[in-house]
């Protein structure tokens, strides 16, 4: 079951994340995720996932599951890979390891996170994941955190924190542009160095150059 957007038009879209789809299967957290979603739908917003998401709950799922994938998602908006996708997925990447997200002291999202988060900063959607480093700060910022708890067969009671994070534009814009101007100072440096050579040859007497 997934909640149904009354709202003609959505001021913003929610951007369910795969972990959250994968909660729905424990009956505790089912009815708390359901219960975000639709306060979320009342208070205006859409509710949508990336075409990747789809993918990856059908992804080796049995037949059964595959169905339950389908029922979870059918009634929300999706959001398809295309070329402007992968290139702002692309640019999120080399941004998250020129800012030190790089498997050294962080480990980095993988591709499908990336897309997922080149999905929000395209379409300025909110993130509803249990899997806030997936979308990492200084790239986005946490709404809210709502806390998530269930319990296990065990017995044993656990909490989960999940996030609504959305895309910091101005952050993102000022990145690139930072990472864009550095690449032009370095062609430029480039070029000059080129022409000095080019100079030192022209201006070397003619018996230097035998």
């Amino acid at each position: 079951m997934s909640p149904k957007n009354n709202s003609p038009k959505p001021q913003r879209f929610i951007l369910i994340d795969t972990c959250i789809f994968e909660h729905l299967d424990i009956p505790d957290l089912y009815s708390q995720i359901i219960f975000l979603l639709r306060d979320a739908v009342s208070k205006g917003y859409g509710l949508s996932l990336a075409h990747y998401t789809y993918f990856e709950l059908i992804d080796t799922a049995t037949v059964e599951n595959e169905g339950k994938a389908a029922s979870a998602t059918g009634r929300l908006k999706r959001f398809k890979i295309n070329h402007t996708i992968l290139t702002i997925a692309g640019h999120l990447g080399s941004l998250y390891h020129e800012d030190g997200i790089d498997g050294k002291r962080q480990k980095p999202p993988d591709s499908g996170d990336k897309i997922i988060g080149a999905h929000a900063v395209k379409e300025n959607a909110i993130i509803f994941t249990t899997n806030g480093r997936d979308f990492p700060r200084p790239f986005f910022r946490t709404m809210s955190s709502p806390l998530l708890k269930y319990t296990k067969t065990d017995g044993r009671e656990v909490c989960l924190v999940s996030y609504f994070l959305e895309p910091v534009q101005d952050v993102l814009v000022e990145k690139y542009a930072a990472r864009m101007a550095e690449h032009e100072k370095k062609e430029k440096k480039k070029q000059e160095e080129i022409k000095r050579k080019e100079d030192e040859l022209v201006l070397k007497p003619a018996d230097e150059n035998r």
